[in-house]
């Protein structure tokens, strides 16, 4: 006996641990919501270039567009332009776009657009940067860069730091300072300042371009600086030194090179915008898993056409109409007809919804225990008489609908859709009752059945449950480890305690 109890308890614990861990890693790792109406934060950075094409001549242009932005993930995005041959290419650290086209005439007007969601952990570049190549200084900015670089090494202790430093060493505007930024203090010029300064102490770094998603409309440039630890990119706030990029920073390239290349064209003008565009929680999961290749999100319900997963939409809700009649019969100790004959009937009140179901529901069975005990006196054989039986609830359900309809009853029209083989062997199973044991109890549990029926119903067209166990299915693994473990449980049930402690208290 112990062998088979360990066994049991080790799958119960074994389902449970799977279930939930894979719940929570959907829910958690892939951002899958718990809420089939609940919208996450995403942007559109969109980027327009207008010119004017020469008359008859081929064009070719070409901009730089995002490549694995830290702290951002790209949706999707989308080249829209008439006509145009379009292609993508790694250029060093950027993302090329390539517009051609082979005869252009008057206005032109090419758009990218990029559907980014924010996360939070930092997803710097993999990418390392090109062979690094020293800059040869003159006399004195040579000199200013070793005094800086000698200055910024007294407080530092790594690449990061020492980068860091050299930003505060250009702050404050000494004659070295001056000297190599020049007379105009801006965040460019202090970038490209420290870009030498790095470069002379064999450091690789770089300027870095972007935006912030908290910008509405037109987007402005801002600009960072990168620099490569020989492991990841640090980025530093030329504003104070402070190293690490700001959340809602979406970088659009690195380096100083033009915005834009143009050939064939002119008057070319290039501007960014980003907006707040919030989306569907489950629909960016979906979006972020596929572009992830998670495999857990590519062999998923989601994945399925439409009219699949509708169907799995019900079906996935059975299990738990189950389990609500396992505890219903087995704790409470209502009597109903079997296990799962009140979940088909749940079923089948999708159709006619609960108030007009059991009215129909109760009509049917009642002429049809007419009709079955009608069947009974020709003394007819099992198979003949279910068929019997199958054939008058069709026209019972005829007649029903007919009378609906001409009294503008749209609800009975329902009623054709009402399982058939549910209402026969429910008429079945109940004459059975009737003469086996009594027509109390044959009554007693269809009472019990539509009552666990009803609240069958009411929690497997719960939309919050619905959208559970279908984007996260592995939830009803759960269900079948308790399932397994309430299936241990063989003491009194509610009802009995409650009729035996009226004999306990005749006895004493």
């Amino acid at each position: 006996m112990k062998t088979p109890t360990r066994h049991l308890y080790t799958l119960i614990v074994l389902l449970m641990a799977v279930g939930m861990t894979i719940f929570l890693y959907r829910h958690f790792v892939m951002d899958v919501p718990l809420h089939d109406n609940e919208m996450v934060n995403t942007w559109t950075l969109e980027a327009n270039l207008k010119f004017v094409a020469d008359k008859n001549r081929p064009i070719k242009t070409t901009f730089n567009i995002p490549y694995q932005p830290s702290n951002f993930s790209i949706l999707d995005e989308y080249f829209i332009a008439q006509n145009y041959g379009i292609s993508t290419h790694l250029e060093g650290l950027n993302r090329q776009s390539v517009w051609t086209l082979r005869r252009g005439n008057g206005p032109q007007s090419l758009y990218y657009r990029a559907i980014l969601k924010q996360h939070d952990n930092e997803n710097n570049k993999t990418v390392k940067p090109p062979i690094f190549k020293k800059i040869h200084l003159q006399e004195p900015e040579y000199s200013a860069a070793q005094t800086i670089i000698k200055l910024a090494r007294q407080t530092s202790a790594d690449i990061q730091t020492f980068a860091e430093g050299t930003i505060r060493e250009l702050h404050k505007k000494d004659g070295n300072a001056r000297l190599l930024v020049g007379p105009y203090f801006n965040y460019q010029n202090i970038v490209d300042s420290a870009i030498t300064i790095l470069n002379q102490a064999n450091i690789y770094a770089t300027s870095v371009h972007g935006f912030r998603a908290k910008q509405q409309n037109h987007a402005e440039f801002e600009t960072w600086l990168a620099v490569y630890n020989q492991k990841d990119w640090i980025f530093i706030n030329p504003q104070n030194g402070d190293a690490g990029l700001p959340n809602d920073f979406i970088i659009w390239e690195y380096g100083n090179e033009p915005l834009f290349t143009l050939f064939g064209g002119q008057k070319a003008q290039l501007s960014f915008n980003i907006t707040p565009t919030p989306m569907n929680a489950l629909n960016v999961a979906k979006t972020h898993g596929l572009l992830s290749q998670s495999q857990l999100m590519r062999f998923s319900l989601l994945e399925l056409p439409v009219n699949t997963q509708e169907t799995y939409k019900i079906l996935l809700t059975v299990p738990v109409g189950a389990f609500i009649i396992l505890l219903l019969r087995n704790f409470i100790g209502l009597q109903t007809f079997g296990t799962f004959m009140p979940v088909l009937i749940a079923l089948a009140f999708r159709e006619t919804h609960v108030i007009w179901g059991i009215c129909l529901f109760n009509i049917i069975i009642f002429f049809g225990l007419m009709a079955r005990f009608y069947l009974e006196k020709l003394r007819l054989l099992l198979v003949p008489r279910l068929s019997a039986i199958l054939s008058i609830v069709i026209l019972l359900m005829i007649g029903i609908s007919i009378l609906s309809q001409n009294l503008h009853l749209d609800s009975g029209l329902s009623i054709a859709l009402f399982p058939m083989v549910i209402l026969t062997m429910t008429i079945e199973r109940m004459c059975i009752m009737w003469d086996e044991r009594s027509p109390y109890a044959a009554i007693k549990s269809s009472f019990g059945s539509l009552f666990a029926a009803t609240l069958c119903y009411w929690a497997m067209t719960m939309p919050q449950i619905q959208y559970l166990v279908f984007a996260f299915p592995e939830l009803l693994l759960p269900i079948l480890s308790l399932i397994l473990w309430f299936g241990q449980y063989r003491g009194y049930r509610l009802l009995e305690l409650i009729r035996f402690n009226a004999l306990s208290k005749l006895t004493n």
